[in-house]
């Protein structure tokens, strides 16, 4: 009964917030290997396999990147789980289906275990202000694989500036649902692999960067469900610049994600690893 209602409300939160993978994306294959699928594991070594949650970015040889949102999706003391793993169409690393009919989604591929979440001290669910965390594994987890780099400080600012920002183009890699649109409501098919897409420039916001994810009209890409969490590195660098935080309930408009060159967020990661 306890592990139902627990399953309960992870379905709740994830309808309302965790999102799950790239619209409209191709397979990534090992263009970006310091991406990985985020999971939790409610029992630990027993029957249930860990189920899929979020995405995150390699920022050392032992802190994944992600969203602060993710974090209390799960129960405290949560062993959080992740695989670099990016499967593709032949071989799904966590069970294809539909959502939310189908959640939660395991994984079928083995996990990195020992995950514990740091999230940013200022953190607000309710606005989504300081939406970032860092789940630290081991010493020596992702030994190995290249961490993404974070931006220089006000570096999004700069761009807009120097008027770069508009013209600007931002890679998107995660995994998990793709709204199929027909001529009701969309149906949200998880892949099950990583995907990867590009989406263009909407507005700045002083914590925010908006990027357009209408995909019909752009003839782009688009965030959802499953992708809380997912780096959107700028143009084809290694650089990332915000981590997705939120979207519309259909998938089919603004893409909020929280900058990470802004003061707060620098001065969070700073404690962690080095910034520009």
């Amino acid at each position: 009964m306890k592990l139902a209602v627990t399953l309960a409300v992870l379905l709740s939160v994830a309808g309302a917030a965790p999102a799950l993978a790239v619209d409209e994306g191709a397979p990534d294959r090992d263009r970006h290997p310091n991406v990985g699928l985020l999971g939790f594991d409610l029992d630990g070594s027993g029957p249930i396999p860990p189920a899929i949650l979020c995405t995150g970015s390699v920022l050392s040889d032992q802190l994944l990147l992600t969203a602060g949102h993710c974090i209390p999706a799960v129960p405290a003391g949560t062993e959080w789980v992740v695989t670099l793993a990016p499967g593709g169409p032949a071989e799904p690393v966590a069970r294809p289906g539909l959502f939310p009919d189908d959640f939660p989604f395991p994984l079928t591929v083995p996990a990195r275990r020992g995950g514990v979440a740091i999230s940013h001290p200022d953190f607000d669910p309710d606005t989504r202000r300081h939406d970032v965390a860092l789940i630290r594994f081991p010493a020596g987890t992702f030994a190995g694989v290249e961490p993404v780099e974070l931006p220089r400080a006000r570096q999004l600012d700069r761009l807009r500036r120097h008027g770069e920002l508009a013209r600007s183009r931002f890679r998107l890699v995660g995994y998990g649902t793709d709204p199929e649109r027909g001529d009701g409501a969309p149906v949200f098919v998880l892949e099950g692999y990583r995907q990867t897409a590009t989406a263009p420039f909407q507005a700045l916001r002083s914590g925010r960067l908006i990027l357009d994810g209408r995909t019909r009209i752009t003839g782009q890409g688009g965030l959802c469900y499953g992708d809380s969490g997912s780096p959107q590195f700028i143009g084809d660098s290694s650089v990332v610049v915000s981590v997705f935080s939120e979207h519309l309930d259909e998938c089919d408009g603004p893409l909020f994600s929280q900058r990470l060159d802004t003061r707060s967020e620098r001065r969070f990661l700073a404690r962690f690893v080095e910034v520009p």
